[in-house]
């Protein structure tokens, strides 16, 4: 089935008849390609390691991640994570995987640290400059009727929760890749799964509840299951990966821009 394209105004159009009855209604939105270009993960990530921010705290663990898989292993613990960044982009490491190491790697780290860091990596990148401004009325109407947004994501938490306060979402909307910490410090390990592909609609589900789950944002393929989740699917400036396999929605939507 092909997507139907449709503005900003006619999804609220669309959106609109299913708020009659009252009921608590969300809105999950992907981060990364969705509310704006690229991926901030990527792009805390490769700062970090260009300024060599990461600590001996992640050393053991990274290096592991290397010698399990046969890849070298370097001195500088930032120059080994960053020659693990490298064999993702050549597919030689899984993106689940590097996920969870883009998200535990800042062990030794404060929470107050990694907040920072992701700020000033942010600003380095021109973050506000990358929003996706198709989705401004969007979050507004939702706002302005009391429908609930969620952001869902495969970044690292406090860098979700850096770069979504400039789309106006709060922490506790935000489920994203979430270390383990311990008096306040990171530590080289997941606290839970990663939300990715059919994960996010875990994540996704824990944070609503019993609220009816209106609408899914997405960009890529591992948003696939949270897409089919909704009750409105809208593929929003969508991958090739993702563009293959719309047809296997019933229904879905691509947001012009």
């Amino acid at each position: 089935m092909t997507a139907r394209q449709v503005s900003a105004a006619q999804l609220i159009a669309e959106f609109e008849p299913h708020l009659a009855s009252g009921a608590p209604c969300a809105l999950a939105f992907d981060a990364d390609g969705t509310l704006w270009s690229g991926d901030v993960g990527d792009d805390v990530f490769r700062f970090a390691v260009r300024e060599g921010r990461l600590r001996e705290a992640a050393r053991a663990e990274i290096e592991r991640e290397a010698r399990t898989r046969g890849f070298e292993v370097f001195a500088d613990v930032n120059a080994t994570a960053e020659h693990l960044f490298g064999m993702y982009v050549a597919g030689r490491y899984p993106e689940r995987e590097m996920c969870e190491l883009m998200t535990w790697c800042y062990a030794g780290h404060s929470e107050r640290e990694m907040r920072e860091l992701a700020r000033e990596a942010l600003h380095f990148t021109k973050h506000p400059e990358r929003l996706h401004q198709e989705l401004a009325p969007i979050l507004e109407f939702a706002r302005s009727r009391a429908v609930r947004t969620i952001v869902v994501s495969a970044s690292p938490r406090a860098t979700v929760i850096e770069a979504a306060s400039a789309w106006g979402f709060q922490p506790e909307d935000i489920a994203a890749s979430t270390p383990r910490v311990t008096g306040g410090v990171l530590e080289s390990g997941m606290k839970s799964p990663v939300p990715y592909a059919a994960t996010k609609v875990e994540a996704g589900r824990a944070l609503l509840g019993g609220a009816r789950w209106l609408g899914s944002f997405g960009d890529n393929v591992f948003d696939l299951e949270m897409l089919r989740e909704a009750e409105f699917a809208v593929a929003v400036r969508p991958k090739p990966a993702l563009e293959a396999r719309l047809g296997e929605i019933s229904d879905v939507l691509r947001l012009c821009f």
